[in-house]
Formats: C-alpha cells, sequence, structure tokens
C-alpha cells in the first residue's frame, strides 16, 4: 500500500535535517523543491519571522537582536520533524547569507528557504489584504506541500486573514517569550498526535 509522503515523514522522525544547498529554495533558477523531497525529513512547516519574534520589535538595543533564537531553537530539540521557512521582512532587504547567518545552529540546519515576496506570485483576491498569509500559502503551493500542517511565528496579526489558526502570535515588545514558546510546544505536540493517529488509521 502507498503511504505517501507525509507517512513517510512520520515514520522517519528524527532524520537529520540538511541545510538547503541555496536560499531561496523556491527560485524560478534552482526551481522548487518537490514534496517528497522535503517530506522526506519534515513534515511539519513553521514560517519564521525576526522582528517582534526572534528580538523585540522595534530593537534599538542591537545587542538583544535575535535574544529569543536560543529559546526556539531549544523548544523546537523534541521535534525534529519541523522545518523552517523564513518569511521574515528582511528577506527583502538583506542578502540570503544574512538571513541564516544570525541564527544559531540548531535552527539554521532547519530552514528549507523563503516564501516569495507579495508581487511575485498572483494572489487570490481574499489573500490580498493578508500579504504574508499570502505568502506562506504560495510557499506551501509552490513545493506541492498545501496539505502539510503549518504554522506562522509572527508579530502581526493583520498580516494574516481574521481568526487565522495558523498563526501564533508574539507580542511585538517580548518576541517569542515564555508564552509564544508554550502555544508553539502545545500546539506542535497536538499535530504530532493528530498525525499519528492519522498513521495508525493508514496501518490498520
Amino acid at each position: 500500500m502507498e503511504l505517501g509522503p507525509l507517512v513517510a515523514a512520520i515514520l522517519g522522525f528524527g532524520r537529520s535535517i540538511p541545510q538547503i544547498a541555496c536560499l531561496p529554495a523556491d527560485t524560478q533558477k534552482d526551481g522548487p523543491k518537490s514534496g517528497s523531497e522535503l517530506y522526506g525529513r519534515h513534515c511539519l512547516i513553521l514560517f519564521l519571522d525576526y522582528d517582534g519574534v526572534l528580538h523585540p520589535d522595534p530593537c534599538p538595543d542591537k545587542s538583544r537582536l535575535f535574544e529569543n533564537a536560543s529559546r526556539l531553537a531549544h523548544a523546537l530539540e523534541d521535534f525534529p520533524e519541523v522545518g523552517i521557512v523564513l518569511s521574515t521582512s528582511w528577506r527583502n532587504v538583506r542578502p540570503e547569507n544574512e538571513l541564516l547567518d544570525p541564527l544559531p545552529t540548531l535552527l539554521r540546519s532547519r530552514v528549507l528557504g523563503i516564501t516569495p515576496r507579495f508581487g511575485e506570485f498572483p494572489a487570490i483576491a481574499s489573500r490580498v489584504p493578508y500579504r504574508r498569509h499570502a505568502e506562506c500559502e504560495q510557499w506551501l503551493i509552490s513545493h506541492d506541500l498545501t496539505d502539510s500542517p503549518w504554522w506562522a511565528l509572527d508579530d502581526r496579526a493583520y498580516w494574516f486573514a481574521p481568526y487565522c489558526e495558523n498563526l501564533i502570535q508574539c507580542d511585538a515588545r517580548r518576541g517569542f517569550d515564555e508564552r509564544a514558546c508554550a502555544h508553539l510546544t502545545s500546539t506542535l505536540t497536538l499535530a504530532r498526535r493528530r498525525i499519528a493517529r492519522g498513521v495508525d488509521l493508514l496501518l490498520s
């Protein structure tokens, strides 16, 4: 029986997560990575903002930049199936290497790519007011991962459709604090249980 890439990923919990060869992973030059290629190691997608998440926004004290990155890395230690896609606005003004360099190794090694910029793809009308939401969904479409569970760590709810269940909102003044960390951990734990139940049904 063909179980598909999602089940294969669940059965492959804990596999190593290599760094992508080039950012962005979904450029026309390099071509998008296929869903099966990504799912060989990941099955949960986390879109990551920087400002207001990995550090406060605004952050006039440069020594505080990425002060929450270690907390996020620690939170994900028990979830090797999580892959990160960078949705930060930094991608609009900084070269690709500068997107990865500030991240600790434990986060950098999970990065699959970056979201496309709004305007580089035809967004559906209902997503036009919610640009980051549209960018996240477009990345999933480009990689044949529209059925995969995903969440976005972001501080700006107005960039997502109202009541978006995929948004884990951070307080911009503190970023990824203990409250947001607990929210993410409980969300990923529940998602893992749901997927595992689905695997059990397929294998029964």
